[in-house]
């Protein structure tokens, strides 16, 4: 598969395509579909930080991701991924800046998907795409990082040629008590575009 980013040269907008899938800038038109994401229990259990109550505060976090799209310096890239024969929005891929220089950087690389698509490769698809995209700038290490019991995003990881590099014990407190927290990696000369 090829992943090609396509830049809009003065909006520095972001657009990947893949087989199945438009990876994209959120736009407004997403606040529905996005809301009932970040309000479904299943959807939000392994991330309770991006959890929402209510559409306002949905609507709030839609337009800082959209801001963010917009700055001059980017640190931040949150992108839709949305399915391309039917136009739904299924989720979000992020991308955060870690560290780095204009010689090289390091980022950290989430995603969540609306439960009802998840076990079609939809999230691997899109991760795949994203890690392409910062791969082709100026990424040169790309981190993630889960609940060593989240095995729907370990396998996501590992399906995008990602190294598990550590196992941090009693790391993260979820679900009232102290988890384990896989971290995966993969760097630029190791990606296989």
């Amino acid at each position: 598969m090829t992943y090609t980013p396509e830049f809009a040269a003065k909006s520095r907008c972001v657009r990947l395509e893949t087989p199945r899938l438009i990876v994209r800038e959120h736009r407004l038109e997403d606040l529905i579909p996005l809301h009932a994401i970040l309000t479904h229990p299943a959807a939000t259990w392994y991330i309770p930080s991006m959890r929402k109550e209510s559409e306002g505060e949905t609507e709030a976090y839609l337009r800082s991701v959209m801001r963010d799209a917009e700055r001059p310096i980017r640190l931040r890239y949150n992108l839709a991924i949305e399915e391309k024969d039917t136009g739904a929005l299924l989720g979000s891929v992020g991308l955060h800046r870690i560290d780095g220089t204009s010689e090289g950087a390091h980022y950290g690389l989430g995603y969540f998907l609306r439960p009802d698509r998840w076990n079609r490769g939809y999230t691997t698809e899109a991760a795949r795409a994203a890690l392409g995209f910062l791969f082709g700038g100026n990424a040169c290490r790309v981190s993630a990082s889960c609940l060593a019991e989240n095995l729907g995003s370990r396998r996501v990881a590992e399906k995008c040629g990602m190294t598990q590099e550590a196992l941090l014990k009693s790391h993260t407190w979820h679900d009232g008590q102290w988890k384990d927290c896989a971290v995966y990696r993969v760097f630029r000369e190791d990606y296989l575009f």
